[in-house]
């Protein structure tokens, strides 16, 4: 029976049983998995490498990998290029990060085991055959408070980064995908799965649609939810996760597959969702990519947190607001006081893209990005801030007031107004200034049905739907109420963690 709140939109309602007679093909596998993205497509190779039988429903034409990071614990790579994390510490931190909402038992199963997997990824992408160099992220924030650390992999030079693809997931998914072809694995492409089949109480298979209309997939051990987040819908979003809805834009990928497909699923079939609001991942790359960390103010001039944050921090506090951007004032001075400030904070838009051990900050870089930013009409320059306030369109007595009592307290040394550490409040004193548009921007919402450690759909009562299984975003669990910018990509690490052990418990490893 599904656990329909009755406040929620005619998303949660039931769609009608698809009749026997309507359906015109019927295949049998060992295990189904609904979505090619990083972590279903983890799970398809590790099941063929378990002596399973899988076939793959995926509603786009191709499988799916975006973004550049997977974010593990620790890894061999890791080790051999001299960094090691401790565990507990990671899950001390990340706990208490996530309000104490994540499910620990959940957390301890990505500590202790993501390593292990991203080994096995390690082992596939750099043979010959795949030719890509692993490396370690370094842009990471060295604040005390929100610090992160190692642990954030990246792939470059394989395939598809050849091809132009930003080096990271799309060369581990390709490479996964094109392994787990060659042991067998069926990926149906636009074959997007409608219903799931449940008898005498278990999960035994999906009904999807191709073009010559549905096929029912039977499946002896389990079908596998791996069908991404609720980004894309609108409507999902209001009523699980609503802050979505308010970030200006929404990054989600693939476009048009991340509408919360398997959470419905799931829920039809008698799973329930972990408590609400879900969680998020959102960034301020809105507008203007890079916002730094000096003086931020509203749309009305006025000064409303403390600068010195993190990606997530400098969004939720513009949500907060009520906003959808906020203004960040720098001078012409910026370059090196931005390297300066890097020492003691940096990390994404804040920082710049650099592997350990490389060079951390390329002026000219940033400069050409100031130079698109006013070109687009998101980054404006004047000699004077009553000028760069009517630039901004912001009031000018409550913006000149805001800079001015930031430069105070600069030259007192001492931030009575939000507490920003000393070493990073800088005065800005050197016309002419700029104002960088910046807002937050959703990627995706992290939340989902609530799994145990065997990543077995759950009901109300928090007993396995049998038969059923999520992973990837479409699982619930891993963050409760915010997401943890401790080791960047993490998302994409619990994809390819729980993928992969889920995957393998299914049968014996060859």
């Amino acid at each position: 029976m599904a656990n329909i709140n009755p406040k929620w939109g005619a998303w949660a309602v039931p769609p009608a049983p698809i009749p026997d007679e309507e359906i015109n093909k019927r295949l049998d596998a060992d295990v189904v998995i609904i979505g090619a993205g990083i972590a279903g497509v983890s799970c398809a190779l590790r099941a063929a490498q378990a002596n399973m039988r899988v076939i793959v429903l995926e509603k786009s034409g191709n499988w799916s990998g975006r973004g550049g990071n997977i974010g593990v614990v620790n890894s061999s790579f890791m080790k051999e290029q001299g960094y090691e994390n401790d565990p507990a510490a990671v899950a001390r931190e990340w706990i208490m990060r996530c309000g104490n909402r994540c499910d620990e038992k959940l957390l301890w199963r990505y500590v202790q085991n993501s390593g292990r997997a991203m080994d096995w990824l390690v082992d596939i992408l750099t043979r010959p055959e795949y030719g890509a160099r692993p490396a370690l992220q370094g842009l990471a924030y060295k604040g005390e408070t929100y610090y992160e650390i190692p642990g954030s992999h990246r792939f470059f030079d394989g395939p598809m980064a050849r091809k132009g693809a930003r080096a990271g997931a799309a060369d581990a998914v390709y490479a996964m995908y094109t392994e787990a072809v060659k042991l067998g694995v069926t990926f149906l492409f636009h074959t997007p799965a409608q219903q799931l089949v449940k008898q005498n109480g278990r999960v035994t298979g999906a009904i999807a649609q191709d073009e010559n209309g549905y096929l029912c997939v039977n499946a002896k051990q389990g079908v596998v939810l791996a069908t991404g987040d609720i980004g894309g819908n609108d409507d999902m979003c209001e009523d699980l996760a609503p802050l979505a809805n308010r970030c200006h834009a929404k990054m989600y990928g693939p476009k048009g597959g991340n509408n919360g497909d398997g959470h419905r699923m799931g829920l039809w079939a008698g799973g329930s969702f972990e408590d609400t609001p879900f969680p998020m991942i959102c960034h301020p790359q809105a507008f203007h990519f890079a916002n730094y960390c000096f003086l931020f103010v509203k749309p009305n001039g006025t000064r409303f947190m403390n600068e010195d944050n993190y990606v997530q921090g400098k969004s939720i506090s513009i949500l907060r607001e009520r906003m959808t951007f906020a203004w960040s004032i720098i001078d012409s001075r910026w370059p090196e006081k931005v390297q300066a400030s890097l020492k003691y904070g940096g990390g994404i838009f804040w920082g710049q893209d650099y592997i350990l051990g490389e060079q951390d900050f390329d002026r000219q870089k940033d400069e050409s990005l100031l130079e698109w930013g006013q070109k687009r009409g998101v980054v404006v320059k004047a000699d004077t801030p009553s000028e760069l306030a009517g630039k901004m369109g912001a009031p000018v007595d409550a913006f000149v007031s805001a800079f001015t009592r930031y430069n105070s307290l600069a030259a007192l040394g001492r931030d009575e107004d939000f507490g920003k550490r000393p070493e990073l409040l800088m005065p800005l004193d050197t016309p002419p200034y700029y104002a960088l548009k910046f807002g937050p921007a959703l990627l995706a919402v992290v939340g989902g049905l609530r799994v145990d450690i065997k990543m077995r759909v759950q009901d109300e009562n928090g007993s396995p739907v049998e038969g059923l299984y999520a992973i990837g975003n479409a699982a619930g669990g891993r963050y409760g109420v915010d997401y943890p910018m401790l080791i960047n990509g993490n998302s994409h690490g619990t994809a390819l963690t729980f993928g992969f052990l889920l995957g393998e418990s299914f049968g014996e490893i060859r």
